[in-house]
């Protein structure tokens, strides 16, 4: 399997306790353990939005906004990255339940990237997703 040489890390966020750093974390470790080139959103964020986020006990966002930072502020930050950076999508389990991932999914679509997903387990090495299985998730999820 041929893997772009910088990919972008995806999946569920807002809701998630911490708004899933730790998860998003532990995954760009690993996948920098081999050897990929991996732009996480968490690593992007302002201090204060990652100061924010690890004291959230809830991952929601408080009227519209954490940190000052409304949802559509950070998002509009990753599809640009999505868009103009990266070669490829990996996502952590549960993507398909996040508006976010999946906005990032269909970027990723038009701009013609290759998919994976990395699964929950340490085990569990990437796996190619195919285009046609991204838009079928993508629009079962909608």
């Amino acid at each position: 399997m041929s893997i772009p040489s910088r990919v972008y890390l995806a999946g569920p966020m807002t809701g998630i306790p911490r708004f899933n750093f730790p998860a998003f974390e532990a995954a760009t470790a690993k996948l920098r353990g081999k050897g990929l080139d991996v732009v996480s959103p968490h690593e992007l964020d302002e201090p204060e939005i990652r100061l924010a986020a690890a004291q959230s006990e809830t991952g929601k966002l408080v009227d519209g906004k954490i940190a000052g930072h409304s949802w559509g502020d950070i998002l509009a930050r990753d599809v640009k990255v999505v868009a103009d950076n990266v070669g490829g999508i990996v996502f952590l389990d549960g993507w398909a339940r996040s508006r976010g991932a999946k906005l990032e999914a269909v970027v990723g679509l038009l701009c013609n990237h290759r998919f994976y997903r990395l699964g929950p387990d340490e085990k569990d090495d990437l796996v190619e997703m195919t285009r046609e299985s991204v838009r079928r998730i993508v629009s079962n999820n909608l």
